[in-house]
């Protein structure tokens, strides 16, 4: 594999710490799996979010369905986060009760188009992630044809649906994973530049009054970040195999807040080259969702642990400045065609 070849970015000044005489909190630890992720998928028709937790009591599937007000126009979307009237579906996985494994269900769109959503877990195989590893498939049918297809049983899908197949191939864009405080390192994985999955890690690390991160792609170093106290938060670019990849973080929360139900954001931006660009304006499209999701597992873990819980607060950073944890929403909110993949993982504390 080349070796990664890094370029710096410039820190905007807001990114400067006010006071350098602030003590290093001693940073929570990351756990070796998500509680929560989100899959994004471009199609036709227009955004299709796939979120999967996990918790004490079993799993869940919410599926948020954001449409083109014209389908040929992909300059309309508008991705602020789903109103109540968004499409939605919603199915709970317990172990112990009953639920129902396989079915389908009809879901209203605006226009008065009606998608039907078709799914089978039946035969799924679930690891330690929050969704299920094979045996599964999850199938969005609109006027007949095959709008969206997660899953390895494909075959069973259309034969359930009587689908016919799209004219164009559904595309993910962006992958958010959320999770809970515990080990030190963080390791997932991606697909990209036509590659098998890859794995992608965040190592924090404490080396006496100097907290780093480091970051790893395929098991190969490719970004250190030393002096976080005064580096917590900005981005860099690297070359992997050809490919530019923007790295960003924010681990002001982690270093400086007292919130205890902050987060750090790491995210990782395989680019295409020509798309160079940021936008630090709107929300991401189901992240209010997931941050409910997160913050509701949160209460659950304090509770065991405490009879009295304090009162959740916003999760925002405390900077006066837009920070990296608004940069995430890019993907969502420029999506002008697909212009690349990016993961996105929140690091909560608990």
């Amino acid at each position: 594999m080349p070796r990664p070849h890094r370029h710096s970015s410039p820190f905007p000044a807001c990114f400067r710490p006010t006071n350098t005489n602030i003590t290093t909190a001693p940073p929570p630890r990351i756990s070796a799996n998500p509680n929560l992720t989100t899959s994004l998928y471009d199609t036709e028709l227009g955004l299709f979010g796939l979120t999967w937790s996990r918790n004490l009591f079993g799993r869940s599937l919410h599926i948020h369905l954001l449409l083109l007000e014209n389908s040929a126009d992909v300059d309309d979307y508008n991705l602020s986060f789903p109103a109540a009237t968004t499409p939605a579906f919603h199915l709970e996985i317990k172990p112990f009760t009953f639920w129902k494994k396989r079915g389908s269900k009809p879901l209203v769109l605006n226009g008065g188009k009606t998608a039907r959503v078709y799914w089978d877990l039946s035969r799924a195989k679930f690891g330690s992630r929050p969704n299920p590893l094979s045996g599964f498939y999850i199938a969005i049918v609109v006027a007949g044809e095959m709008r969206l297809l997660v899953g390895d049983s494909s075959r069973e899908a259309y034969a359930s649906s009587r689908a016919t197949t799209p004219d164009k191939n559904q595309i993910m864009v962006l992958r958010r994973e959320h999770v809970y405080g515990n080990p030190k390192l963080y390791t997932t994985k991606v697909k990209f530049a036509g590659k098998e999955e890859t794995d992608v890690s965040i190592d924090y690390r404490l080396a006496g009054d100097d907290p780093r991160l480091y970051f790893s792609i395929d098991n190969k170093r490719v970004l250190q970040i030393k002096h976080l106290r005064w580096k917590f938060r900005g981005n860099e670019r690297v070359e992997v195999d050809g490919v530019p990849i923007l790295i960003s973080w924010d681990v002001h929360s982690w270093l400086f807040d007292d919130d205890e139900d902050g987060y750090a954001l790491f995210m990782f931006k395989f680019e295409k080259l020509e798309d160079d660009y940021f936008n630090l304006e709107k929300n991401g499209f189901g992240f209010g969702f997931e941050t409910n999701k997160m913050r509701k597992g949160l209460k659950l873990l304090r509770s065991g642990r405490s009879s009295s819980s304090s009162s959740l607060s916003s999760a925002a950073s405390s900077s006066s400045c837009s920070s990296v944890m608004e940069w995430a929403s890019v993907e969502e909110n420029e999506l002008k065609g697909p212009s690349g993949f990016s993961l996105v993982v929140y690091a909560w504390k608990s």
